[in-house]
């Protein structure tokens, strides 16, 4: 199998783990295929992280054997509890009517048109060409199917994946060994490194592309459209209208993929969409005056309350993001009805209860980690307002975001004009943390993510995307109204050139961080330097372990072929200990007793490289260890693969 048919194979393998189990568990509880795959995604990450939490419990090894096992049992209990509820429902609280009035009673409520109205395939076709064009600069630009990103926290998600996939342990409790110079095993959300690892075949860097390039357009793409087929189910365009946004807006998973490389965070942000169309549907279900605990309120609060797990294994502070949203939309909705009297303050306390994640999240011990980071770029005030104003935001800035705001702009001004609030909550709310971030505000309201602006540009494009569709409503209106149809193909020629515009915006973008012999850029590696370590690879020994700059390209050997190496990610932490170990080597060619040091901690090969990622630092000394170490078994001009001999000692 070629190159890119791998590629192809493992994002049709890694859609087919993250769609199905939680498209199963929907239709176990009697939802609609339509309705069940809209929160499909998140749903899956919950079901499967949670399960590689419990195998090594249980002495299992994580793999697809033991998820489709146990996949299958959780079905078989899903459809018995369903059955049992539907029972015992019909017992408590008798349906009068016939059966059939009694079947639409029952699902009205979850009842959803055709996600993409009338012509489903040209509304797919253009789907597809819009992803094309966000999607072929990246792939261009990558060159091969198992090229590396060259961004920081890429390296740590290669050897997530193989730790993963290798050892089979994909626990949560567990994978932070992979930051650990003694491998201990710690606390770092894993649902995402689960999916990837059990994709089968590809090579992990194959494998780590893949799982990114499908979980970070389709679960977006198809969520938002969902949410905006729940939000409004009578305008028959609407998700289209909405996934076209989504694919082609800047600052969406695709493009902070290349621009930053924070991966569970931007899958989880893909996987958000879907889980608040779902819990709009919940919410609705508790606005209507019925007796509770019945199909159309109890099936989206499950495969919801499995979403939100999911959210949680892939990455906490989507989850907050969702606890934020749902509150504020639910009491911009509440508060914004009309003469519901007593039954919306009864409902009051569902934004209280959204609340409740992000509390937790806050207070767990973990939180300090993103709590007290101060890495965000800070920008002036005006520079910051600018952005958010403009739809220039932080990630990939180009005239078509421009385009996706003026759309929003007047969404925002129909849905004020509709008396319709929750939208306009959530703009507000994602606002406000994006300027928080951009200014880096001693209110310090945006520290869940990092004080960054480019995790938190997903959310604002996500309302973004979503107001486009009553802002196209609008104009549509404004132009029939005043006899101007024909300003209808001259704004729709304009769209499609600013779209076409974008494509060498987004070629330039990509190159930045995928062109491995950009000389203006740090690298970990560049092209030479990636054959030779390919090479000899194969040659080495798996029982030895690589002594190596975590900045330089022989780290990136365990993600790449499984050989051990001592330091397998970027944000590794040394002690005294690697210190010590790390002075050994730099006297290991003369100092006999230094050489067995080495040997006694499992150390079989020593990487040098004089033009790391990052140069300085406390493993800076590794690059400084001499080629008189031992034999040389690859080099290139700027570093090298030394196997340590302590022969003459």
């Amino acid at each position: 199998m070629s190159g890119w048919a791998e590629l192809l194979a493992a994002v049709g393998a890694c859609l087919l783990i993250v769609y199905l189990p939680g498209a199963l568990l929907g239709r176990a509880l009697c939802l609609s295929w339509r309705t069940a795959l809209g929160a499909a995604p998140a749903a899956s990450a919950g079901i499967l992280g949670a399960l590689a939490a419990l195998a090594p419990v249980l002495d299992l090894r994580w793999n697809l054997v033991t998820t489709a096992l146990s996949l299958a049992q959780i079905l078989v209990l899903a459809v018995g509890a369903t059955i049992l509820a539907q029972q015992l429902s019909a017992r408590l609280h008798p349906r009068t009517g016939s059966p059939a009035a009694a079947a639409r009673s029952g699902r009205d409520v979850l009842a959803l048109p055709p996600l993409l109205g009338a012509r489903p395939a040209l509304s797919l076709l253009c789907i597809g060409a819009a992803v094309a064009i966000a999607l072929s600069p990246i792939l261009l630009a990558l060159g091969s199917p198992s090229s590396i990103l060259q961004r920081w926290d890429t390296l740590f998600h290669l050897s997530a994946v193989q730790f993963v996939r290798s050892g089979g342990d994909g626990s949560s409790l567990h994978l932070a060994a992979v930051a650990d110079p003694h491998w201990r095993p710690g606390v770092y959300p894993a649902a995402f490194h689960d999916i990837a690892a059990l994709v089968p075949f590809a090579p992990v860097p194959v494998v780590l592309n893949a799982s990114v390039i499908a979980l970070a357009i389709v679960p977006w793409v198809h969520g938002i459209a969902f949410l905006a087929r729940v939000l409004w189910p009578r305008l028959a365009w609407a998700p289209t209208a909405a996934a076209l946004a989504a694919a082609l807006a800047p600052a969406v998973p695709l493009n902070l993929w290349i621009h930053l490389s924070p991966i569970p965070n931007l899958v989880a942000f893909g996987m958000l969409p879907g889980v608040l169309g779902m819990l709009v549907l919940a919410f609705r279900a508790l606005r209507v005056r019925r007796t509770p605990l019945r199909t159309e309120l109890v099936a989206p609060l499950v495969v919801a309350a499995a979403g939100a797990a999911g959210l949680a294994l892939t990455h906490p502070n989507v989850l907050a993001m969702a606890s934020l949203l749902v509150a504020a939309g639910a009491l911009a909705d509440l508060l914004g009805r009309r003469g519901a009297g007593l039954r919306r303050w009864s409902l009051l306390w569902i934004p209280a209860l959204a609340l409740a994640p992000m509390i937790a999240l806050r207070l767990l011990p973990g939180a300090s980690v993103t709590t007290t980071f101060d890495g965000g770029l800070a920008v002036p005030g005006w520079t910051g307002a600018g952005e958010l104003l403009l739809g220039l935001l932080t990630v990939w800035p180009m005239a078509l975001g421009m385009l996706v705001w003026a759309l929003a702009y007047l969404g925002i001004w129909a849905q004020a004009r509709r008396g319709s609030w929750p939208l306009l909550a959530w703009a507000v709310v994602v606002g406000v943390l994006y300027f928080d971030a951009a200014v880096d505000s001693p209110l310090r309201l945006s520290d869940m993510w990092y004080r960054g602006q480019d995790r938190i540009s997903m959310a604002v494009t996500l309302v973004a995307c979503l107001l486009v569709v009553p802002g196209l409503a609008h104009l549509a209106r404004l132009l029939r109204g005043r006899g101007m149809r024909w300003l209808r193909p001259l704004g729709a020629a304009l769209a499609i050139l600013a779209v076409l515009a974008s494509i060498p915006a987004r070629w330039d973008y990509a190159e930045l961080n995928l062109d491995l012999d950009r000389r203006d850029r740090p690298r970990f590696f560049d092209t030479e330097e990636l054959a030779m370590l390919e090479s000899i690879a194969p040659t080495m020994d798996r029982d030895l372990t690589v002594l190596a700059n975590p900045f330089s390209g022989g780290a990136h050997l365990y993600g790449i072929s499984g050989q051990s190496v001592r330091w397998a990610s970027a944000g590794v932490n040394p002690d005294a200990a690697e210190g010590a170990l790390m002075d050994a080597a730099l006297r290991a060619d003369r100092d006999p007793q230094a050489c067995r040091a080495l040997r006694e901690a499992g150390i079989g090969y020593v990487y040098t490289d004089s033009r790391p990622y990052h140069r300085g630092g406390s493993f800076a000394r590794v690059d400084q260890v001499p080629s008189s170490l031992g034999r040389v078994i690859g080099s290139t001009p700027h570093s090298m693969m030394i196997e340590v001999d302590c022969s003459e000692g």
